[in-house]
């Protein structure tokens, strides 16, 4: 349940919080014990969009060609991520499992979804899947150029920087 702390008294004993949300007098009575826990800074849209970067180029054609691999969509790659890291990382990301015991990165502060980025580009990409990232490295920073002057995502430089290899049709009589 969340909600915000609007007053406090002079001794600081006493605070008023207001919930976000309608409070039932069943969850709350007078008199029971209650823990408050601060709110954390949970990973940031910036770090988010970086991860789904990563995994669209892993899988391009035109960047890490994890789709030879069988990997087709950066949706499928990201739940293979969260079945290796419930196989292999729970102890290190405790947080990071949901009521129903599966992974998540929503809850994960900056902190720690800077670990899971370190877990996924060293362990899972390189070791796991044989992947070398250095590619990446360089084709996000030549990216970071490209936008300047183009109005494209990022597989829009992937598909311009290595265009599809043409295939020649041959006719076939009917």
């Amino acid at each position: 349940m969340n909600g915000k702390i609007i007053t406090t008294d002079e001794t600081g004993h006493e605070l008023t919080i207001h919930f976000f949300q309608p409070v039932s007098l069943k969850t709350f009575k007078l008199g029971a014990g209650v823990v408050v826990n601060l709110e954390k800074k949970i990973r940031s849209i910036t770090q988010n969009n970086f991860y789904w970067l990563m995994l669209t180029w892993a899988v391009s054609p035109f960047g890490g060609r994890l789709c030879d691999q069988g990997r087709l969509s950066k949706d499928g790659l990201h739940c293979d991520i969260k079945a290796f890291m419930e196989a292999e990382h729970r102890h290190d990301f405790s947080r990071a499992f949901d009521e129903k015991g599966r992974f998540t990165t929503t809850q994960l502060t900056r902190f720690d979804f800077g670990l899971f980025f370190d877990f996924v580009n060293l362990e899972f990409m390189i070791e796991h899947c044989g992947l070398d990232m250095s590619p990446f490295w360089t084709d996000y920073d030549n990216f970071t150029t490209w936008r300047v002057s183009n109005n494209g995502e990022f597989d829009d430089y992937l598909r311009e920087r290595r265009p599809e290899k043409t295939i020649k049709k041959k006719s076939v009589p009917f």
